[in-house]
Protein backbone atom coordinates (compact mmCIF):
# COMPACT_ATOMS: atom_id res chain seq x y z
CA UNK A 1 0.00 0.00 0.00
CA UNK A 2 1.45 3.28 -0.61
CA UNK A 3 1.45 6.60 1.50
CA UNK A 4 0.34 9.37 -0.85
CA UNK A 5 1.44 12.74 0.55
CA UNK A 6 0.20 16.20 0.02
CA UNK A 7 2.59 18.02 -1.91
CA UNK A 8 1.48 21.20 0.35
CA UNK A 9 2.80 22.19 3.97
CA UNK A 10 -0.12 23.21 6.03
CA UNK A 11 1.03 27.22 5.44
CA UNK A 12 0.67 26.15 1.63
CA UNK A 13 -2.66 24.50 2.01
CA UNK A 14 -3.97 27.56 4.40
CA UNK A 15 -3.43 30.09 1.52
CA UNK A 16 -5.90 27.61 -0.73
CA UNK A 17 -8.90 28.82 -2.41
CA UNK A 18 -10.70 25.79 -0.90
CA UNK A 19 -9.54 27.26 2.96
CA UNK A 20 -10.50 30.56 1.73
CA UNK A 21 -14.06 29.25 2.07
CA UNK A 22 -13.46 28.84 5.82
CA UNK A 23 -12.11 32.45 6.65
CA UNK A 24 -14.00 35.59 8.02
CA UNK A 25 -14.14 38.10 6.14
CA UNK A 26 -15.12 40.95 8.02
CA UNK A 27 -13.94 42.75 10.77
CA UNK A 28 -14.52 41.33 14.53
CA UNK A 29 -16.88 43.67 16.20
CA UNK A 30 -16.92 45.70 19.13
CA UNK A 31 -17.54 42.59 21.56
CA UNK A 32 -17.65 43.80 24.92
CA UNK A 33 -20.14 46.78 27.17
CA UNK A 34 -17.08 47.54 29.61
CA UNK A 35 -17.18 49.52 32.56
CA UNK A 36 -14.20 50.74 34.31
CA UNK A 37 -14.56 52.20 37.83
CA UNK A 38 -12.09 53.62 39.59
CA UNK A 39 -12.04 53.24 43.47
CA UNK A 40 -10.12 55.72 44.89
CA UNK A 41 -8.37 59.42 43.39
CA UNK A 42 -4.91 57.77 42.33
CA UNK A 43 -7.10 55.50 40.07
CA UNK A 44 -8.98 58.11 38.83
CA UNK A 45 -6.09 59.69 37.14
CA UNK A 46 -5.05 56.34 35.54
CA UNK A 47 -8.43 55.32 34.56
CA UNK A 48 -8.82 59.17 33.31
CA UNK A 49 -5.26 58.93 31.23
CA UNK A 50 -6.53 55.27 29.45
CA UNK A 51 -9.72 56.84 28.52
CA UNK A 52 -7.74 59.15 26.71
CA UNK A 53 -7.35 56.38 23.91
CA UNK A 54 -10.39 54.98 21.42
CA UNK A 55 -12.54 52.63 22.93
CA UNK A 56 -15.83 50.66 21.32
CA UNK A 57 -18.55 50.47 23.97
CA UNK A 58 -16.07 50.49 27.24
CA UNK A 59 -17.13 53.29 29.85
CA UNK A 60 -14.84 55.08 32.46
CA UNK A 61 -16.09 56.33 35.92
CA UNK A 62 -15.60 56.60 39.62
CA UNK A 63 -17.63 55.92 42.43
CA UNK A 64 -19.77 57.05 45.86
CA UNK A 65 -18.07 56.14 48.70
CA UNK A 66 -21.81 53.90 49.21
CA UNK A 67 -21.00 52.29 45.58
CA UNK A 68 -24.22 53.22 44.62
CA UNK A 69 -23.50 56.30 41.99
CA UNK A 70 -21.01 56.40 39.46
CA UNK A 71 -19.59 59.77 38.19
CA UNK A 72 -18.32 59.67 34.91
CA UNK A 73 -15.70 61.31 33.87
CA UNK A 74 -17.10 64.69 33.19
CA UNK A 75 -18.60 64.36 36.31
CA UNK A 76 -22.01 63.41 35.64
CA UNK A 77 -23.40 60.87 38.36
CA UNK A 78 -25.25 58.10 37.27
CA UNK A 79 -27.12 55.67 39.03
CA UNK A 80 -24.72 52.20 39.81
CA UNK A 81 -27.46 49.71 38.91
CA UNK A 82 -28.51 51.32 35.56
CA UNK A 83 -25.08 51.68 34.41
CA UNK A 84 -23.73 47.88 34.71
CA UNK A 85 -26.70 46.29 34.33
CA UNK A 86 -26.27 45.38 30.67
CA UNK A 87 -22.64 45.35 30.60
CA UNK A 88 -20.24 42.02 30.16
CA UNK A 89 -17.68 43.46 32.36
CA UNK A 90 -16.69 45.40 34.97
CA UNK A 91 -13.10 46.58 35.83
CA UNK A 92 -12.19 47.08 39.43
CA UNK A 93 -8.93 50.16 39.20
CA UNK A 94 -7.45 50.48 42.99
CA UNK A 95 -4.99 51.61 45.26
CA UNK A 96 -4.43 51.28 48.68
CA UNK A 97 -6.58 54.21 49.29
CA UNK A 98 -9.75 52.14 48.43
CA UNK A 99 -13.08 52.14 50.25
CA UNK A 100 -14.35 48.56 50.93
CA UNK A 101 -17.81 49.67 51.19
CA UNK A 102 -18.04 50.98 47.49
CA UNK A 103 -16.20 47.90 46.62
CA UNK A 104 -19.04 45.24 48.00
CA UNK A 105 -21.29 47.54 46.34
CA UNK A 106 -20.08 47.18 43.37
CA UNK A 107 -19.02 44.03 43.30
CA UNK A 108 -22.48 42.73 45.00
CA UNK A 109 -24.35 44.25 42.14
CA UNK A 110 -21.99 42.04 39.20
CA UNK A 111 -22.15 39.36 41.21
CA UNK A 112 -26.09 39.06 41.12
CA UNK A 113 -26.29 39.88 37.39
CA UNK A 114 -23.57 37.21 36.47
CA UNK A 115 -21.10 39.93 34.91
CA UNK A 116 -17.63 39.05 34.57
CA UNK A 117 -15.51 41.36 36.78
CA UNK A 118 -11.43 41.85 36.90
CA UNK A 119 -9.26 43.46 39.74
CA UNK A 120 -6.47 45.79 39.16
CA UNK A 121 -3.91 46.66 42.35
CA UNK A 122 -1.96 49.62 41.09
CA UNK A 123 0.98 50.55 43.35
CA UNK A 124 1.06 54.01 44.93
CA UNK A 125 3.65 54.40 47.23
CA UNK A 126 5.04 51.13 48.80
CA UNK A 127 3.91 48.05 48.80
CA UNK A 128 -0.13 47.14 48.86
CA UNK A 129 -1.72 46.35 52.16
CA UNK A 130 -3.62 42.81 52.88
CA UNK A 131 -6.77 44.80 53.76
CA UNK A 132 -6.99 46.33 50.02
CA UNK A 133 -6.63 43.35 48.52
CA UNK A 134 -9.26 41.41 50.80
CA UNK A 135 -11.74 44.32 50.13
CA UNK A 136 -10.89 43.57 46.21
CA UNK A 137 -10.24 39.88 46.07
CA UNK A 138 -13.64 38.29 46.91
CA UNK A 139 -15.64 40.66 44.28
CA UNK A 140 -12.72 40.37 41.15
CA UNK A 141 -12.77 37.01 39.47
CA UNK A 142 -9.58 38.32 37.46
CA UNK A 143 -6.96 40.14 39.50
CA UNK A 144 -4.03 41.61 38.12
CA UNK A 145 -1.58 42.54 41.91
CA UNK A 146 0.54 44.71 40.92
CA UNK A 147 -0.56 46.52 37.82
CA UNK A 148 0.24 49.57 36.23
CA UNK A 149 -1.11 52.31 33.60
CA UNK A 150 -0.44 49.71 30.99
CA UNK A 151 -2.06 46.68 32.16
CA UNK A 152 -5.46 48.58 32.21
CA UNK A 153 -4.69 49.10 28.54
CA UNK A 154 -3.76 45.78 27.31
CA UNK A 155 -6.70 44.13 28.86
CA UNK A 156 -8.95 46.69 27.93
CA UNK A 157 -8.05 46.00 24.23
CA UNK A 158 -7.23 42.09 24.73
CA UNK A 159 -11.08 42.39 25.53
CA UNK A 160 -11.73 44.25 22.98
CA UNK A 161 -13.43 47.12 24.88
Amino acid sequence: MAIVSNPLSASARAATTEEAAYRIDYPLAFARSTRVIAFDDSAAQTVASVAESTWGQAQFYTVSAAGDTLVTLSGESRAMIAEIEHSDSVIFVATDAIDPDAVASVGAACRERSIMTAGLLLLNEGPLSGATLAAIRPYARVLLVPADEDDLFELLKAIRA
